[in-house]
């Protein structure tokens, strides 16, 4: 199965599915694109290396992918997409190209989106996946990403002239793939303070929680950045539970499978991509013998004197770490995570009356995407 194509026009249910920004002066104005919905990892795993992979390219006329300076916003009909282009949970994964000709500049980039009751949603702020009502409420705005231009090649410019007739002939094939550990949590116990003992974290990571994994992009072969993200679940057959652990630096880690890709035009090579497309069932521990712990003690952003009793964070501000999938050894650099707090993705804290206080790196512990204990009185240090 090679690629589909939907028809050119925009439909009365054209919703916006994403939005985003180059990151640099040009403006986008005139600009041209090339949207797909991408193959779901079940198509991806059926394709032997070297073959071409599943994709369903989209509208990208001005109807449909509109501009205002350095920004632009993606529609797409949730009507025109298939139901095997729609991955675990309703997430649907975009590959979007641009190219400038005035500035002679190019990128591409990946976004998810989950589908959900005819809506479109960011899977960051969607993710309460084990209560589809609460799921189905929310209202959150369309995920957005953020690329960087870079000056085409010949080829690229090439393959937009027309796109009408060189768009058709693009195809993306599968490569190899590569096995990578990537942060996707930690947590930071009470240190003993005034008693003898430290606190204890973990963290619940259950079947179907999903991650968001940064996506990297390579337009000569060998040289890497780092550009958008698509979101993964974890495989309905596997959870993992961490023991409560007193250690200071507590980083929970999964592996996760990226796959390298290479898109061509007319037989000519555009670009590589390494995306990642499914959790691989491997969960460690990383614990830094090295290091202090971070130091959030503030009025504004912690609580003290908690009850005793276990603290879970299941809602607030996502958990994310910009370099956390650790695999610079095969493309130079490493890439991000980020994983939403739900019910069945959870940090926990023992709390007790000799560790009793809990901070946020950026607000209230429950506002905030990482969370650190203390011990008792700590707020008289202050």
């Amino acid at each position: 199965m090679g690629s589909l194509a939907v028809p050119a026009l925009a439909s009365d249910t054209t919703q916006v599915a994403f939005t985003g920004q180059v990151d640099s002066a040009v403006s986008l104005t005139g600009a041209q694109f090339r949207l797909q919905a991408d193959a779901t990892a079940d198509q991806v795993d059926a394709v032997a290396e070297g073959a071409e992979v599943p994709a369903l390219s989209l509208p990208s006329g001005s109807d449909t992918i509109t501009t205002a300076g350095s920004t632009f916003t993606v529609k797409v009909d949730p009507a025109d997409i298939p139901a095997e282009f729609i991955g675990p949970n309703g997430v649907v994964s975009f590959d979007l190209e641009i190219f400038d000709a005035k500035s002679n500049k190019y990128t591409w980039t990946t976004q998810s989106a989950r589908l959900d009751g005819g809506a479109w949603k960011d899977p960051l702020t969607s993710a309460e996946l084990n209560n589809a009502k609460a799921r189905s409420a929310t209202t959150s705005a369309p995920p957005s990403v953020t690329t960087h231009l870079d000056a085409a090649t010949a080829a690229v410019a090439s393959s937009f002239s027309p796109v009408q007739t060189r768009s058709e002939q693009c195809i993306t094939t599968k490569g190899g793939y590569h096995d990578a550990m990537a942060q996707i949590g930690t947590g930071y116990p009470a240190a003993p303070g005034y008693g003898t003992t430290r606190g204890s974290a973990w963290l619940n990571h259950q079947s179907g929680s999903e991650i968001t994994f940064g996506a990297g992009l390579s337009t000569n072969g060998t040289t890497w950045k780092a550009s958008g993200s698509t979101s993964v679940a974890t495989s309905k057959s596997v959870s993992f539970d961490w023991d409560p652990s007193t250690f200071w630096n507590q980083q929970y880690k999964v592996e996760v499978r990226y796959v390298t890709y290479t898109r061509s035009c007319g037989g000519i090579l555009i670009n590589k991509q390494v995306k990642a497309t499914s959790e691989t069932g491997v969960f460690k521990t990383g614990q830094p013998g090295t290091g202090t712990p971070p130091n959030w003690l503030s009025t504004s952003k912690c609580g003290f004197n908690y009850a005793a009793g276990t603290w879970s964070k299941t809602t607030g501000k996502a958990y994310s770490y910009g370099t956390g999938v650790d695999i610079s050894s095969v493309i130079g650099i490493d890439l991000s995570t980020s994983r939403a707090y739900t019910s069945s993705s959870k940090l926990n804290y023992k709390m007790d009356k000799a560790h009793d206080s809990l901070c946020g790196d950026t607000d209230k512990p429950g506002l905030s995407g990482k969370v650190q204990q203390f011990y008792d009185r700590i707020e008289e240090e202050l």
